[in-house]
């Protein structure tokens, strides 16, 4: 069975990135700014950055609004 030339172009590019994960390792997630960190929001369930606010208490999810 013959593949289409996107499924083609599709297996090169999942093979360099499994090469490209051997030779490098996993991708590392970038630290937030201090007064900032990555939390999962109880309201939406998505990882997010929380600010903190000048009280030293977290405050808000930056992609819902939802209090901490």
């Amino acid at each position: 069975m013959a593949l289409r030339s996107y499924d083609v172009e599709r297996q090169i590019l999942y093979r360099r990135y499994v090469d490209a994960l051997n030779r490098y390792g996993e991708p590392e997630r970038p630290e937030p700014s201090p007064g900032h960190a990555i939390r999962q929001c109880v309201r939406c369930g998505r990882a997010a950055v929380f600010r903190l606010d000048p009280e030293g208490t977290w405050y808000e999810c930056t992609r819902c609004g939802h209090y901490a």
